[in-house]
């Protein structure tokens, strides 16, 4: 029975989730690394090594196959679960009606149904280990929509309202719920052309992946709610709540997908 410190990764193989997993193994917490993609998995075992580290190829919209997973972490953590980190993610670019029918359900089905079934699966692991926390990734767009990625939008303003709801029930056995609102991350989900038109400074920098990792750790020794990345995205949340249709504008001339 392992007696660390215990982290559940989804995405873990790359971007985000792989910054993690690097920075709680450092920590000497026991990590586990689950990703549905298995050559990803191979090369991250080939770096971090298997001391302290499971890695499992999982399927966030298998129901099954999470909760199996979730058993297999259990019987190397003790039945401990310190961290649920909900990464899994995926998006597509276009305008909303001209994407696929199938690709908006991919993204709804990955981004929201894959966050309920870890939850759902990990529940008995958090309601085990006193002040646990299952955290998730939100993202920019879950502050306010964003022309071409609709469905992705929507997804991480579910993640964020399912955060906030859980964040008050999960009090009831001693665990917490927060989520992170990444804007511009340095991850392959960034694509070449995106990465062309982006600021050096500001908002819409691009960040590294490592201030992910830096802010699951911090979310783990704090009872905040949302984590904004970088700290500025937080102004944008205000300016929605204060008045919508200018913050429209706003993206629509200085966000990260904006033409300006």
């Amino acid at each position: 029975m392992n007696n660390s410190k215990s982290i559940f990764i989804t995405g873990a193989a790359g971007g985000m989730g792989r910054s993690t997993a690097k920075l709680f193994l450092d920590k000497n917490w026991f990590v586990g690394c689950y990703d549905n993609n298995k050559e990803n998995l191979l090369e991250l075992e080939g770096e971090l090594g298997n001391e302290n580290i499971i890695y499992e190829v999982l399927d966030v919209t298998n129901k099954e196959n999470f909760q199996e997973c979730v058993n297999n972490f259990s019987s190397k953590s003790g039945g401990k679960l310190d961290i649920l980190f909900n990464n899994a993610g995926i998006t597509q670019g276009g305008f909303f009606d001209e994407i696929p029918y199938e690709t908006h359900m991919e993204i709804i089905n990955i981004n929201i149904i894959g966050v309920i079934n870890g939850i759902y699966s990990a529940s008995n692991l958090l309601k085990n280990t006193s002040n646990s926390l299952c955290i998730t990734t939100s993202s920019s767009s879950g502050i306010m929509g964003m022309e071409m990625i609709a469905s992705y939008s929507a997804s991480k303003h579910a993640v964020k309202g399912l955060t906030e709801s859980l964040s008050s029930e999960f009090q009831r056995f001693n665990s917490r719920a927060a989520d992170i609102l990444p804007g511009v991350i340095d991850t392959p989900m960034i694509s070449q052309e995106i990465r062309e038109n982006l600021p050096k400074d500001g908002i819409w920098r691009l960040i590294s992946s490592d201030e992910i990792a830096k802010t699951v750790w911090n979310a783990y020794n704090s009872d905040k709610i949302h984590w904004y990345v970088p700290k500025e995205l937080e102004d944008l949340e205000k300016e929605v709540a204060k008045n919508p249709l200018n913050a429209r504008e706003i993206l629509k001339t200085s966000g990260p997908l904006s033409n300006d």
